[in-house]
């Protein structure tokens, strides 16, 4: 049974493409999907690639919904990513699953985050964070403080925060053992219409389920 995902956010530019797939394994990347990363990474990863400005400015103003400020270390995703891809030279592989979460958000341009289903504990809240709430998003204990972000919760409203635009919890990240995931990819209707994000997020479905070689539970847009 899908996940229920539940938009607490009423704002007309905020959609979400939902992605979930299950009964997959998680572990290295096919070597479709690396040639595929080496190719982003040889476009993206040079010194002189920049984000289409209009659609940089797009995603930092969907963060600005609840007045949160997406710069600096609180920059979306897909730009930490495209940072990351310079620094090191190449594209920095971790698993299939989040591998493939990586690629879709550098070809769309947009941030996702990818959870263990099994660490949800019931439905995914979409709301805007409260003050005092964060999480730990890597294994060194670093926090992020969420407080007017666009966050994903588990459990009843308003739930626990494991999730943003931003980075992710560690509480749900995808680890070896992991067989169900879902993925929720942020967008701004302004540049990225209903139908155009159906369409990532169906990618997305297909390709996390034909690399972990579990089956599409739904792709969709809310």
């Amino acid at each position: 049974m899908p996940v229920e995902v539940v938009k607490l956010i009423d704002d007309e530019r905020l959609s979400l493409g939902v992605a979930e797939v299950s009964g997959g394994l998680v572990g290295p990347a096919s070597s479709e999907l690396t040639a595929l990363a080496a190719q982003l990474a040889a476009t993206m990863g040079t010194a002189d690639y920049e984000l289409p400005e209009d659609r940089r400015r797009a995603v930092r103003q969907l963060l600005k919904i609840g007045g949160f400020s997406p710069s600096g270390r609180n920059r979306p995703a897909h730009e930490l990513l495209v940072r990351d891809l310079r620094e090191r030279g190449e594209f920095n592989h971790i698993n299939n699953v989040v591998d493939v979460n990586n690629v879709i958000s550098l070809q769309s341009l947009l941030p996702i985050s990818i959870f263990d289903v099994a660490r949800l504990d019931g439905p995914l809240t979409v709301r805007i964070g409260e003050p005092d709430e964060g999480y730990v998003f890597n294994q060194s204990g670093q926090w992020l403080d969420v407080k007017r972000c666009i966050i994903c919760c588990r459990g009843p409203a308003p739930g626990e925060p494991v999730g943003s635009p931003v980075k992710d919890s560690m509480a749900t990240k995808i680890f070896e053992g992991a067989g169900d995931y879902l993925g929720i990819i942020y967008a701004n209707r302004e540049l990225w219409p209903d139908s155009e994000l159906t369409t990532i997020t169906r990618r997305f479905a297909e390709l996390l389920a034909g690399e972990t070689g579990g089956g599409i539970v739904r792709a969709a847009v809310i």
